[in-house]
């Protein structure tokens, strides 16, 4: 994303139990022109908070954005119109068929998950057609029935 400084704050030292880190905040413009601020810590991205003090007041530049977790990291930064900032791959040791650093499902998740919704939609119908009070299983059947007919296969009993 392309930002405009506004303000690059002084760095402050920050004291914890095990040793002590930097804070500094910045005041920028986004690309629809509201103006925000972005806290950075010295220990979530060093190249980045040191490289930010280099920006003053009316600078353009292009910063690489990564969401981890709750919050959305400053991976890079460079001046608008340098070479874009780069940002190396993490190494990961997924596993599973999955493509590491995607939320998207698999092909199997989404046949898998059609499968449990057809299910599900099929037991309520069961339930509103037969009514409360009948034996489970004969809802359960009733409802195997339904998703039988859903996916176009024959059904193991009769269908009244």
């Amino acid at each position: 994303m392309i930002i405009e400084i506004i303000d690059v704050g002084t760095p402050e030292s920050v004291k914890t139990g095990k040793g002590q880190y930097q804070t500094l905040q910045v005041s920028f413009k986004n690309e629809q022109g509201q103006v925000q601020g972005k806290k950075l810590m010295s220990f979530s991205n060093p190249a980045v908070f040191k490289d930010i003090q280099g920006y003053a007041k009316g600078d353009r530049v292009d910063v690489v954005t990564v969401k981890e977790g709750d919050y959305w990291q400053w991976k890079a930064i460079a001046k608008e119109g340098d070479a874009p900032p780069r940002v190396e791959a993490s190494k990961s040791t997924g596993g599973g068929g999955k493509v590491i650093g995607s939320n998207y499902e698999t092909a199997e998740e989404r046949a898998r998950r059609q499968v449990y919704i057809i299910r599900q939609s099929s037991l309520s119908t069961a339930v509103e057609l037969l009514g409360q009070g009948k034996p489970v299983s004969e809802v359960i059947n009733t409802a195997k029935q339904f998703e039988a007919y859903v996916f176009s296969k024959e059904a193991d009993g009769e269908v009244d």
